[in-house]
């Protein structure tokens, strides 16, 4: 096993409307893959998932929002907060928009002078390695 790999660890929470899948794809990344819509009823499961990235102290996330189909405002500050927490502990948070209802309510919020925003998970993956 090479000294980037790490046996993947998997942990899921199902809430109605929302699952938030977390995967160490690497020792040092995880992917955090919330699938469905994030609001004010939902946001805590997305926000749990990435405090408990925060108290294991995982240097990279990647937070994949490609099957979100909803993203409400506190969903945004949910992501902004963990964003803001990662950086004051030198670690990096990234978001993967890739599809357009996402990207437009990033857009509208003005949230990209505080994320790094990505299309794809690939182009994630990149700036992490770097």
């Amino acid at each position: 096993m090479s000294q980037n790999t790490a046996p993947v660890t998997h942990r899921e929470t199902v809430r109605e409307y929302l699952t938030v899948r977390q995967v160490q794809e690497r020792q040092d990344l995880e992917r955090v893959h919330p699938v469905g819509e994030i609001d004010l009823y939902t946001a805590p499961a997305l926000r749990d998932a990435l405090a408990d990235t925060d108290r294991r102290e995982v240097p990279n996330v990647m937070v994949d929002l490609s099957q979100v189909h909803f993203l409400a405002l506190i969903g945004i500050q949910v992501l902004q907060a963990a964003g803001e927490r990662k950086a004051e502990a030198n670690r990096r948070l990234v978001v993967v928009a890739s599809t357009p209802n996402v990207q437009r309510v990033l857009s509208l919020t003005d949230v990209a002078a505080d994320l790094e925003i990505y299309t794809s998970t690939s182009g994630a993956r990149s700036a992490l390695a770097r």
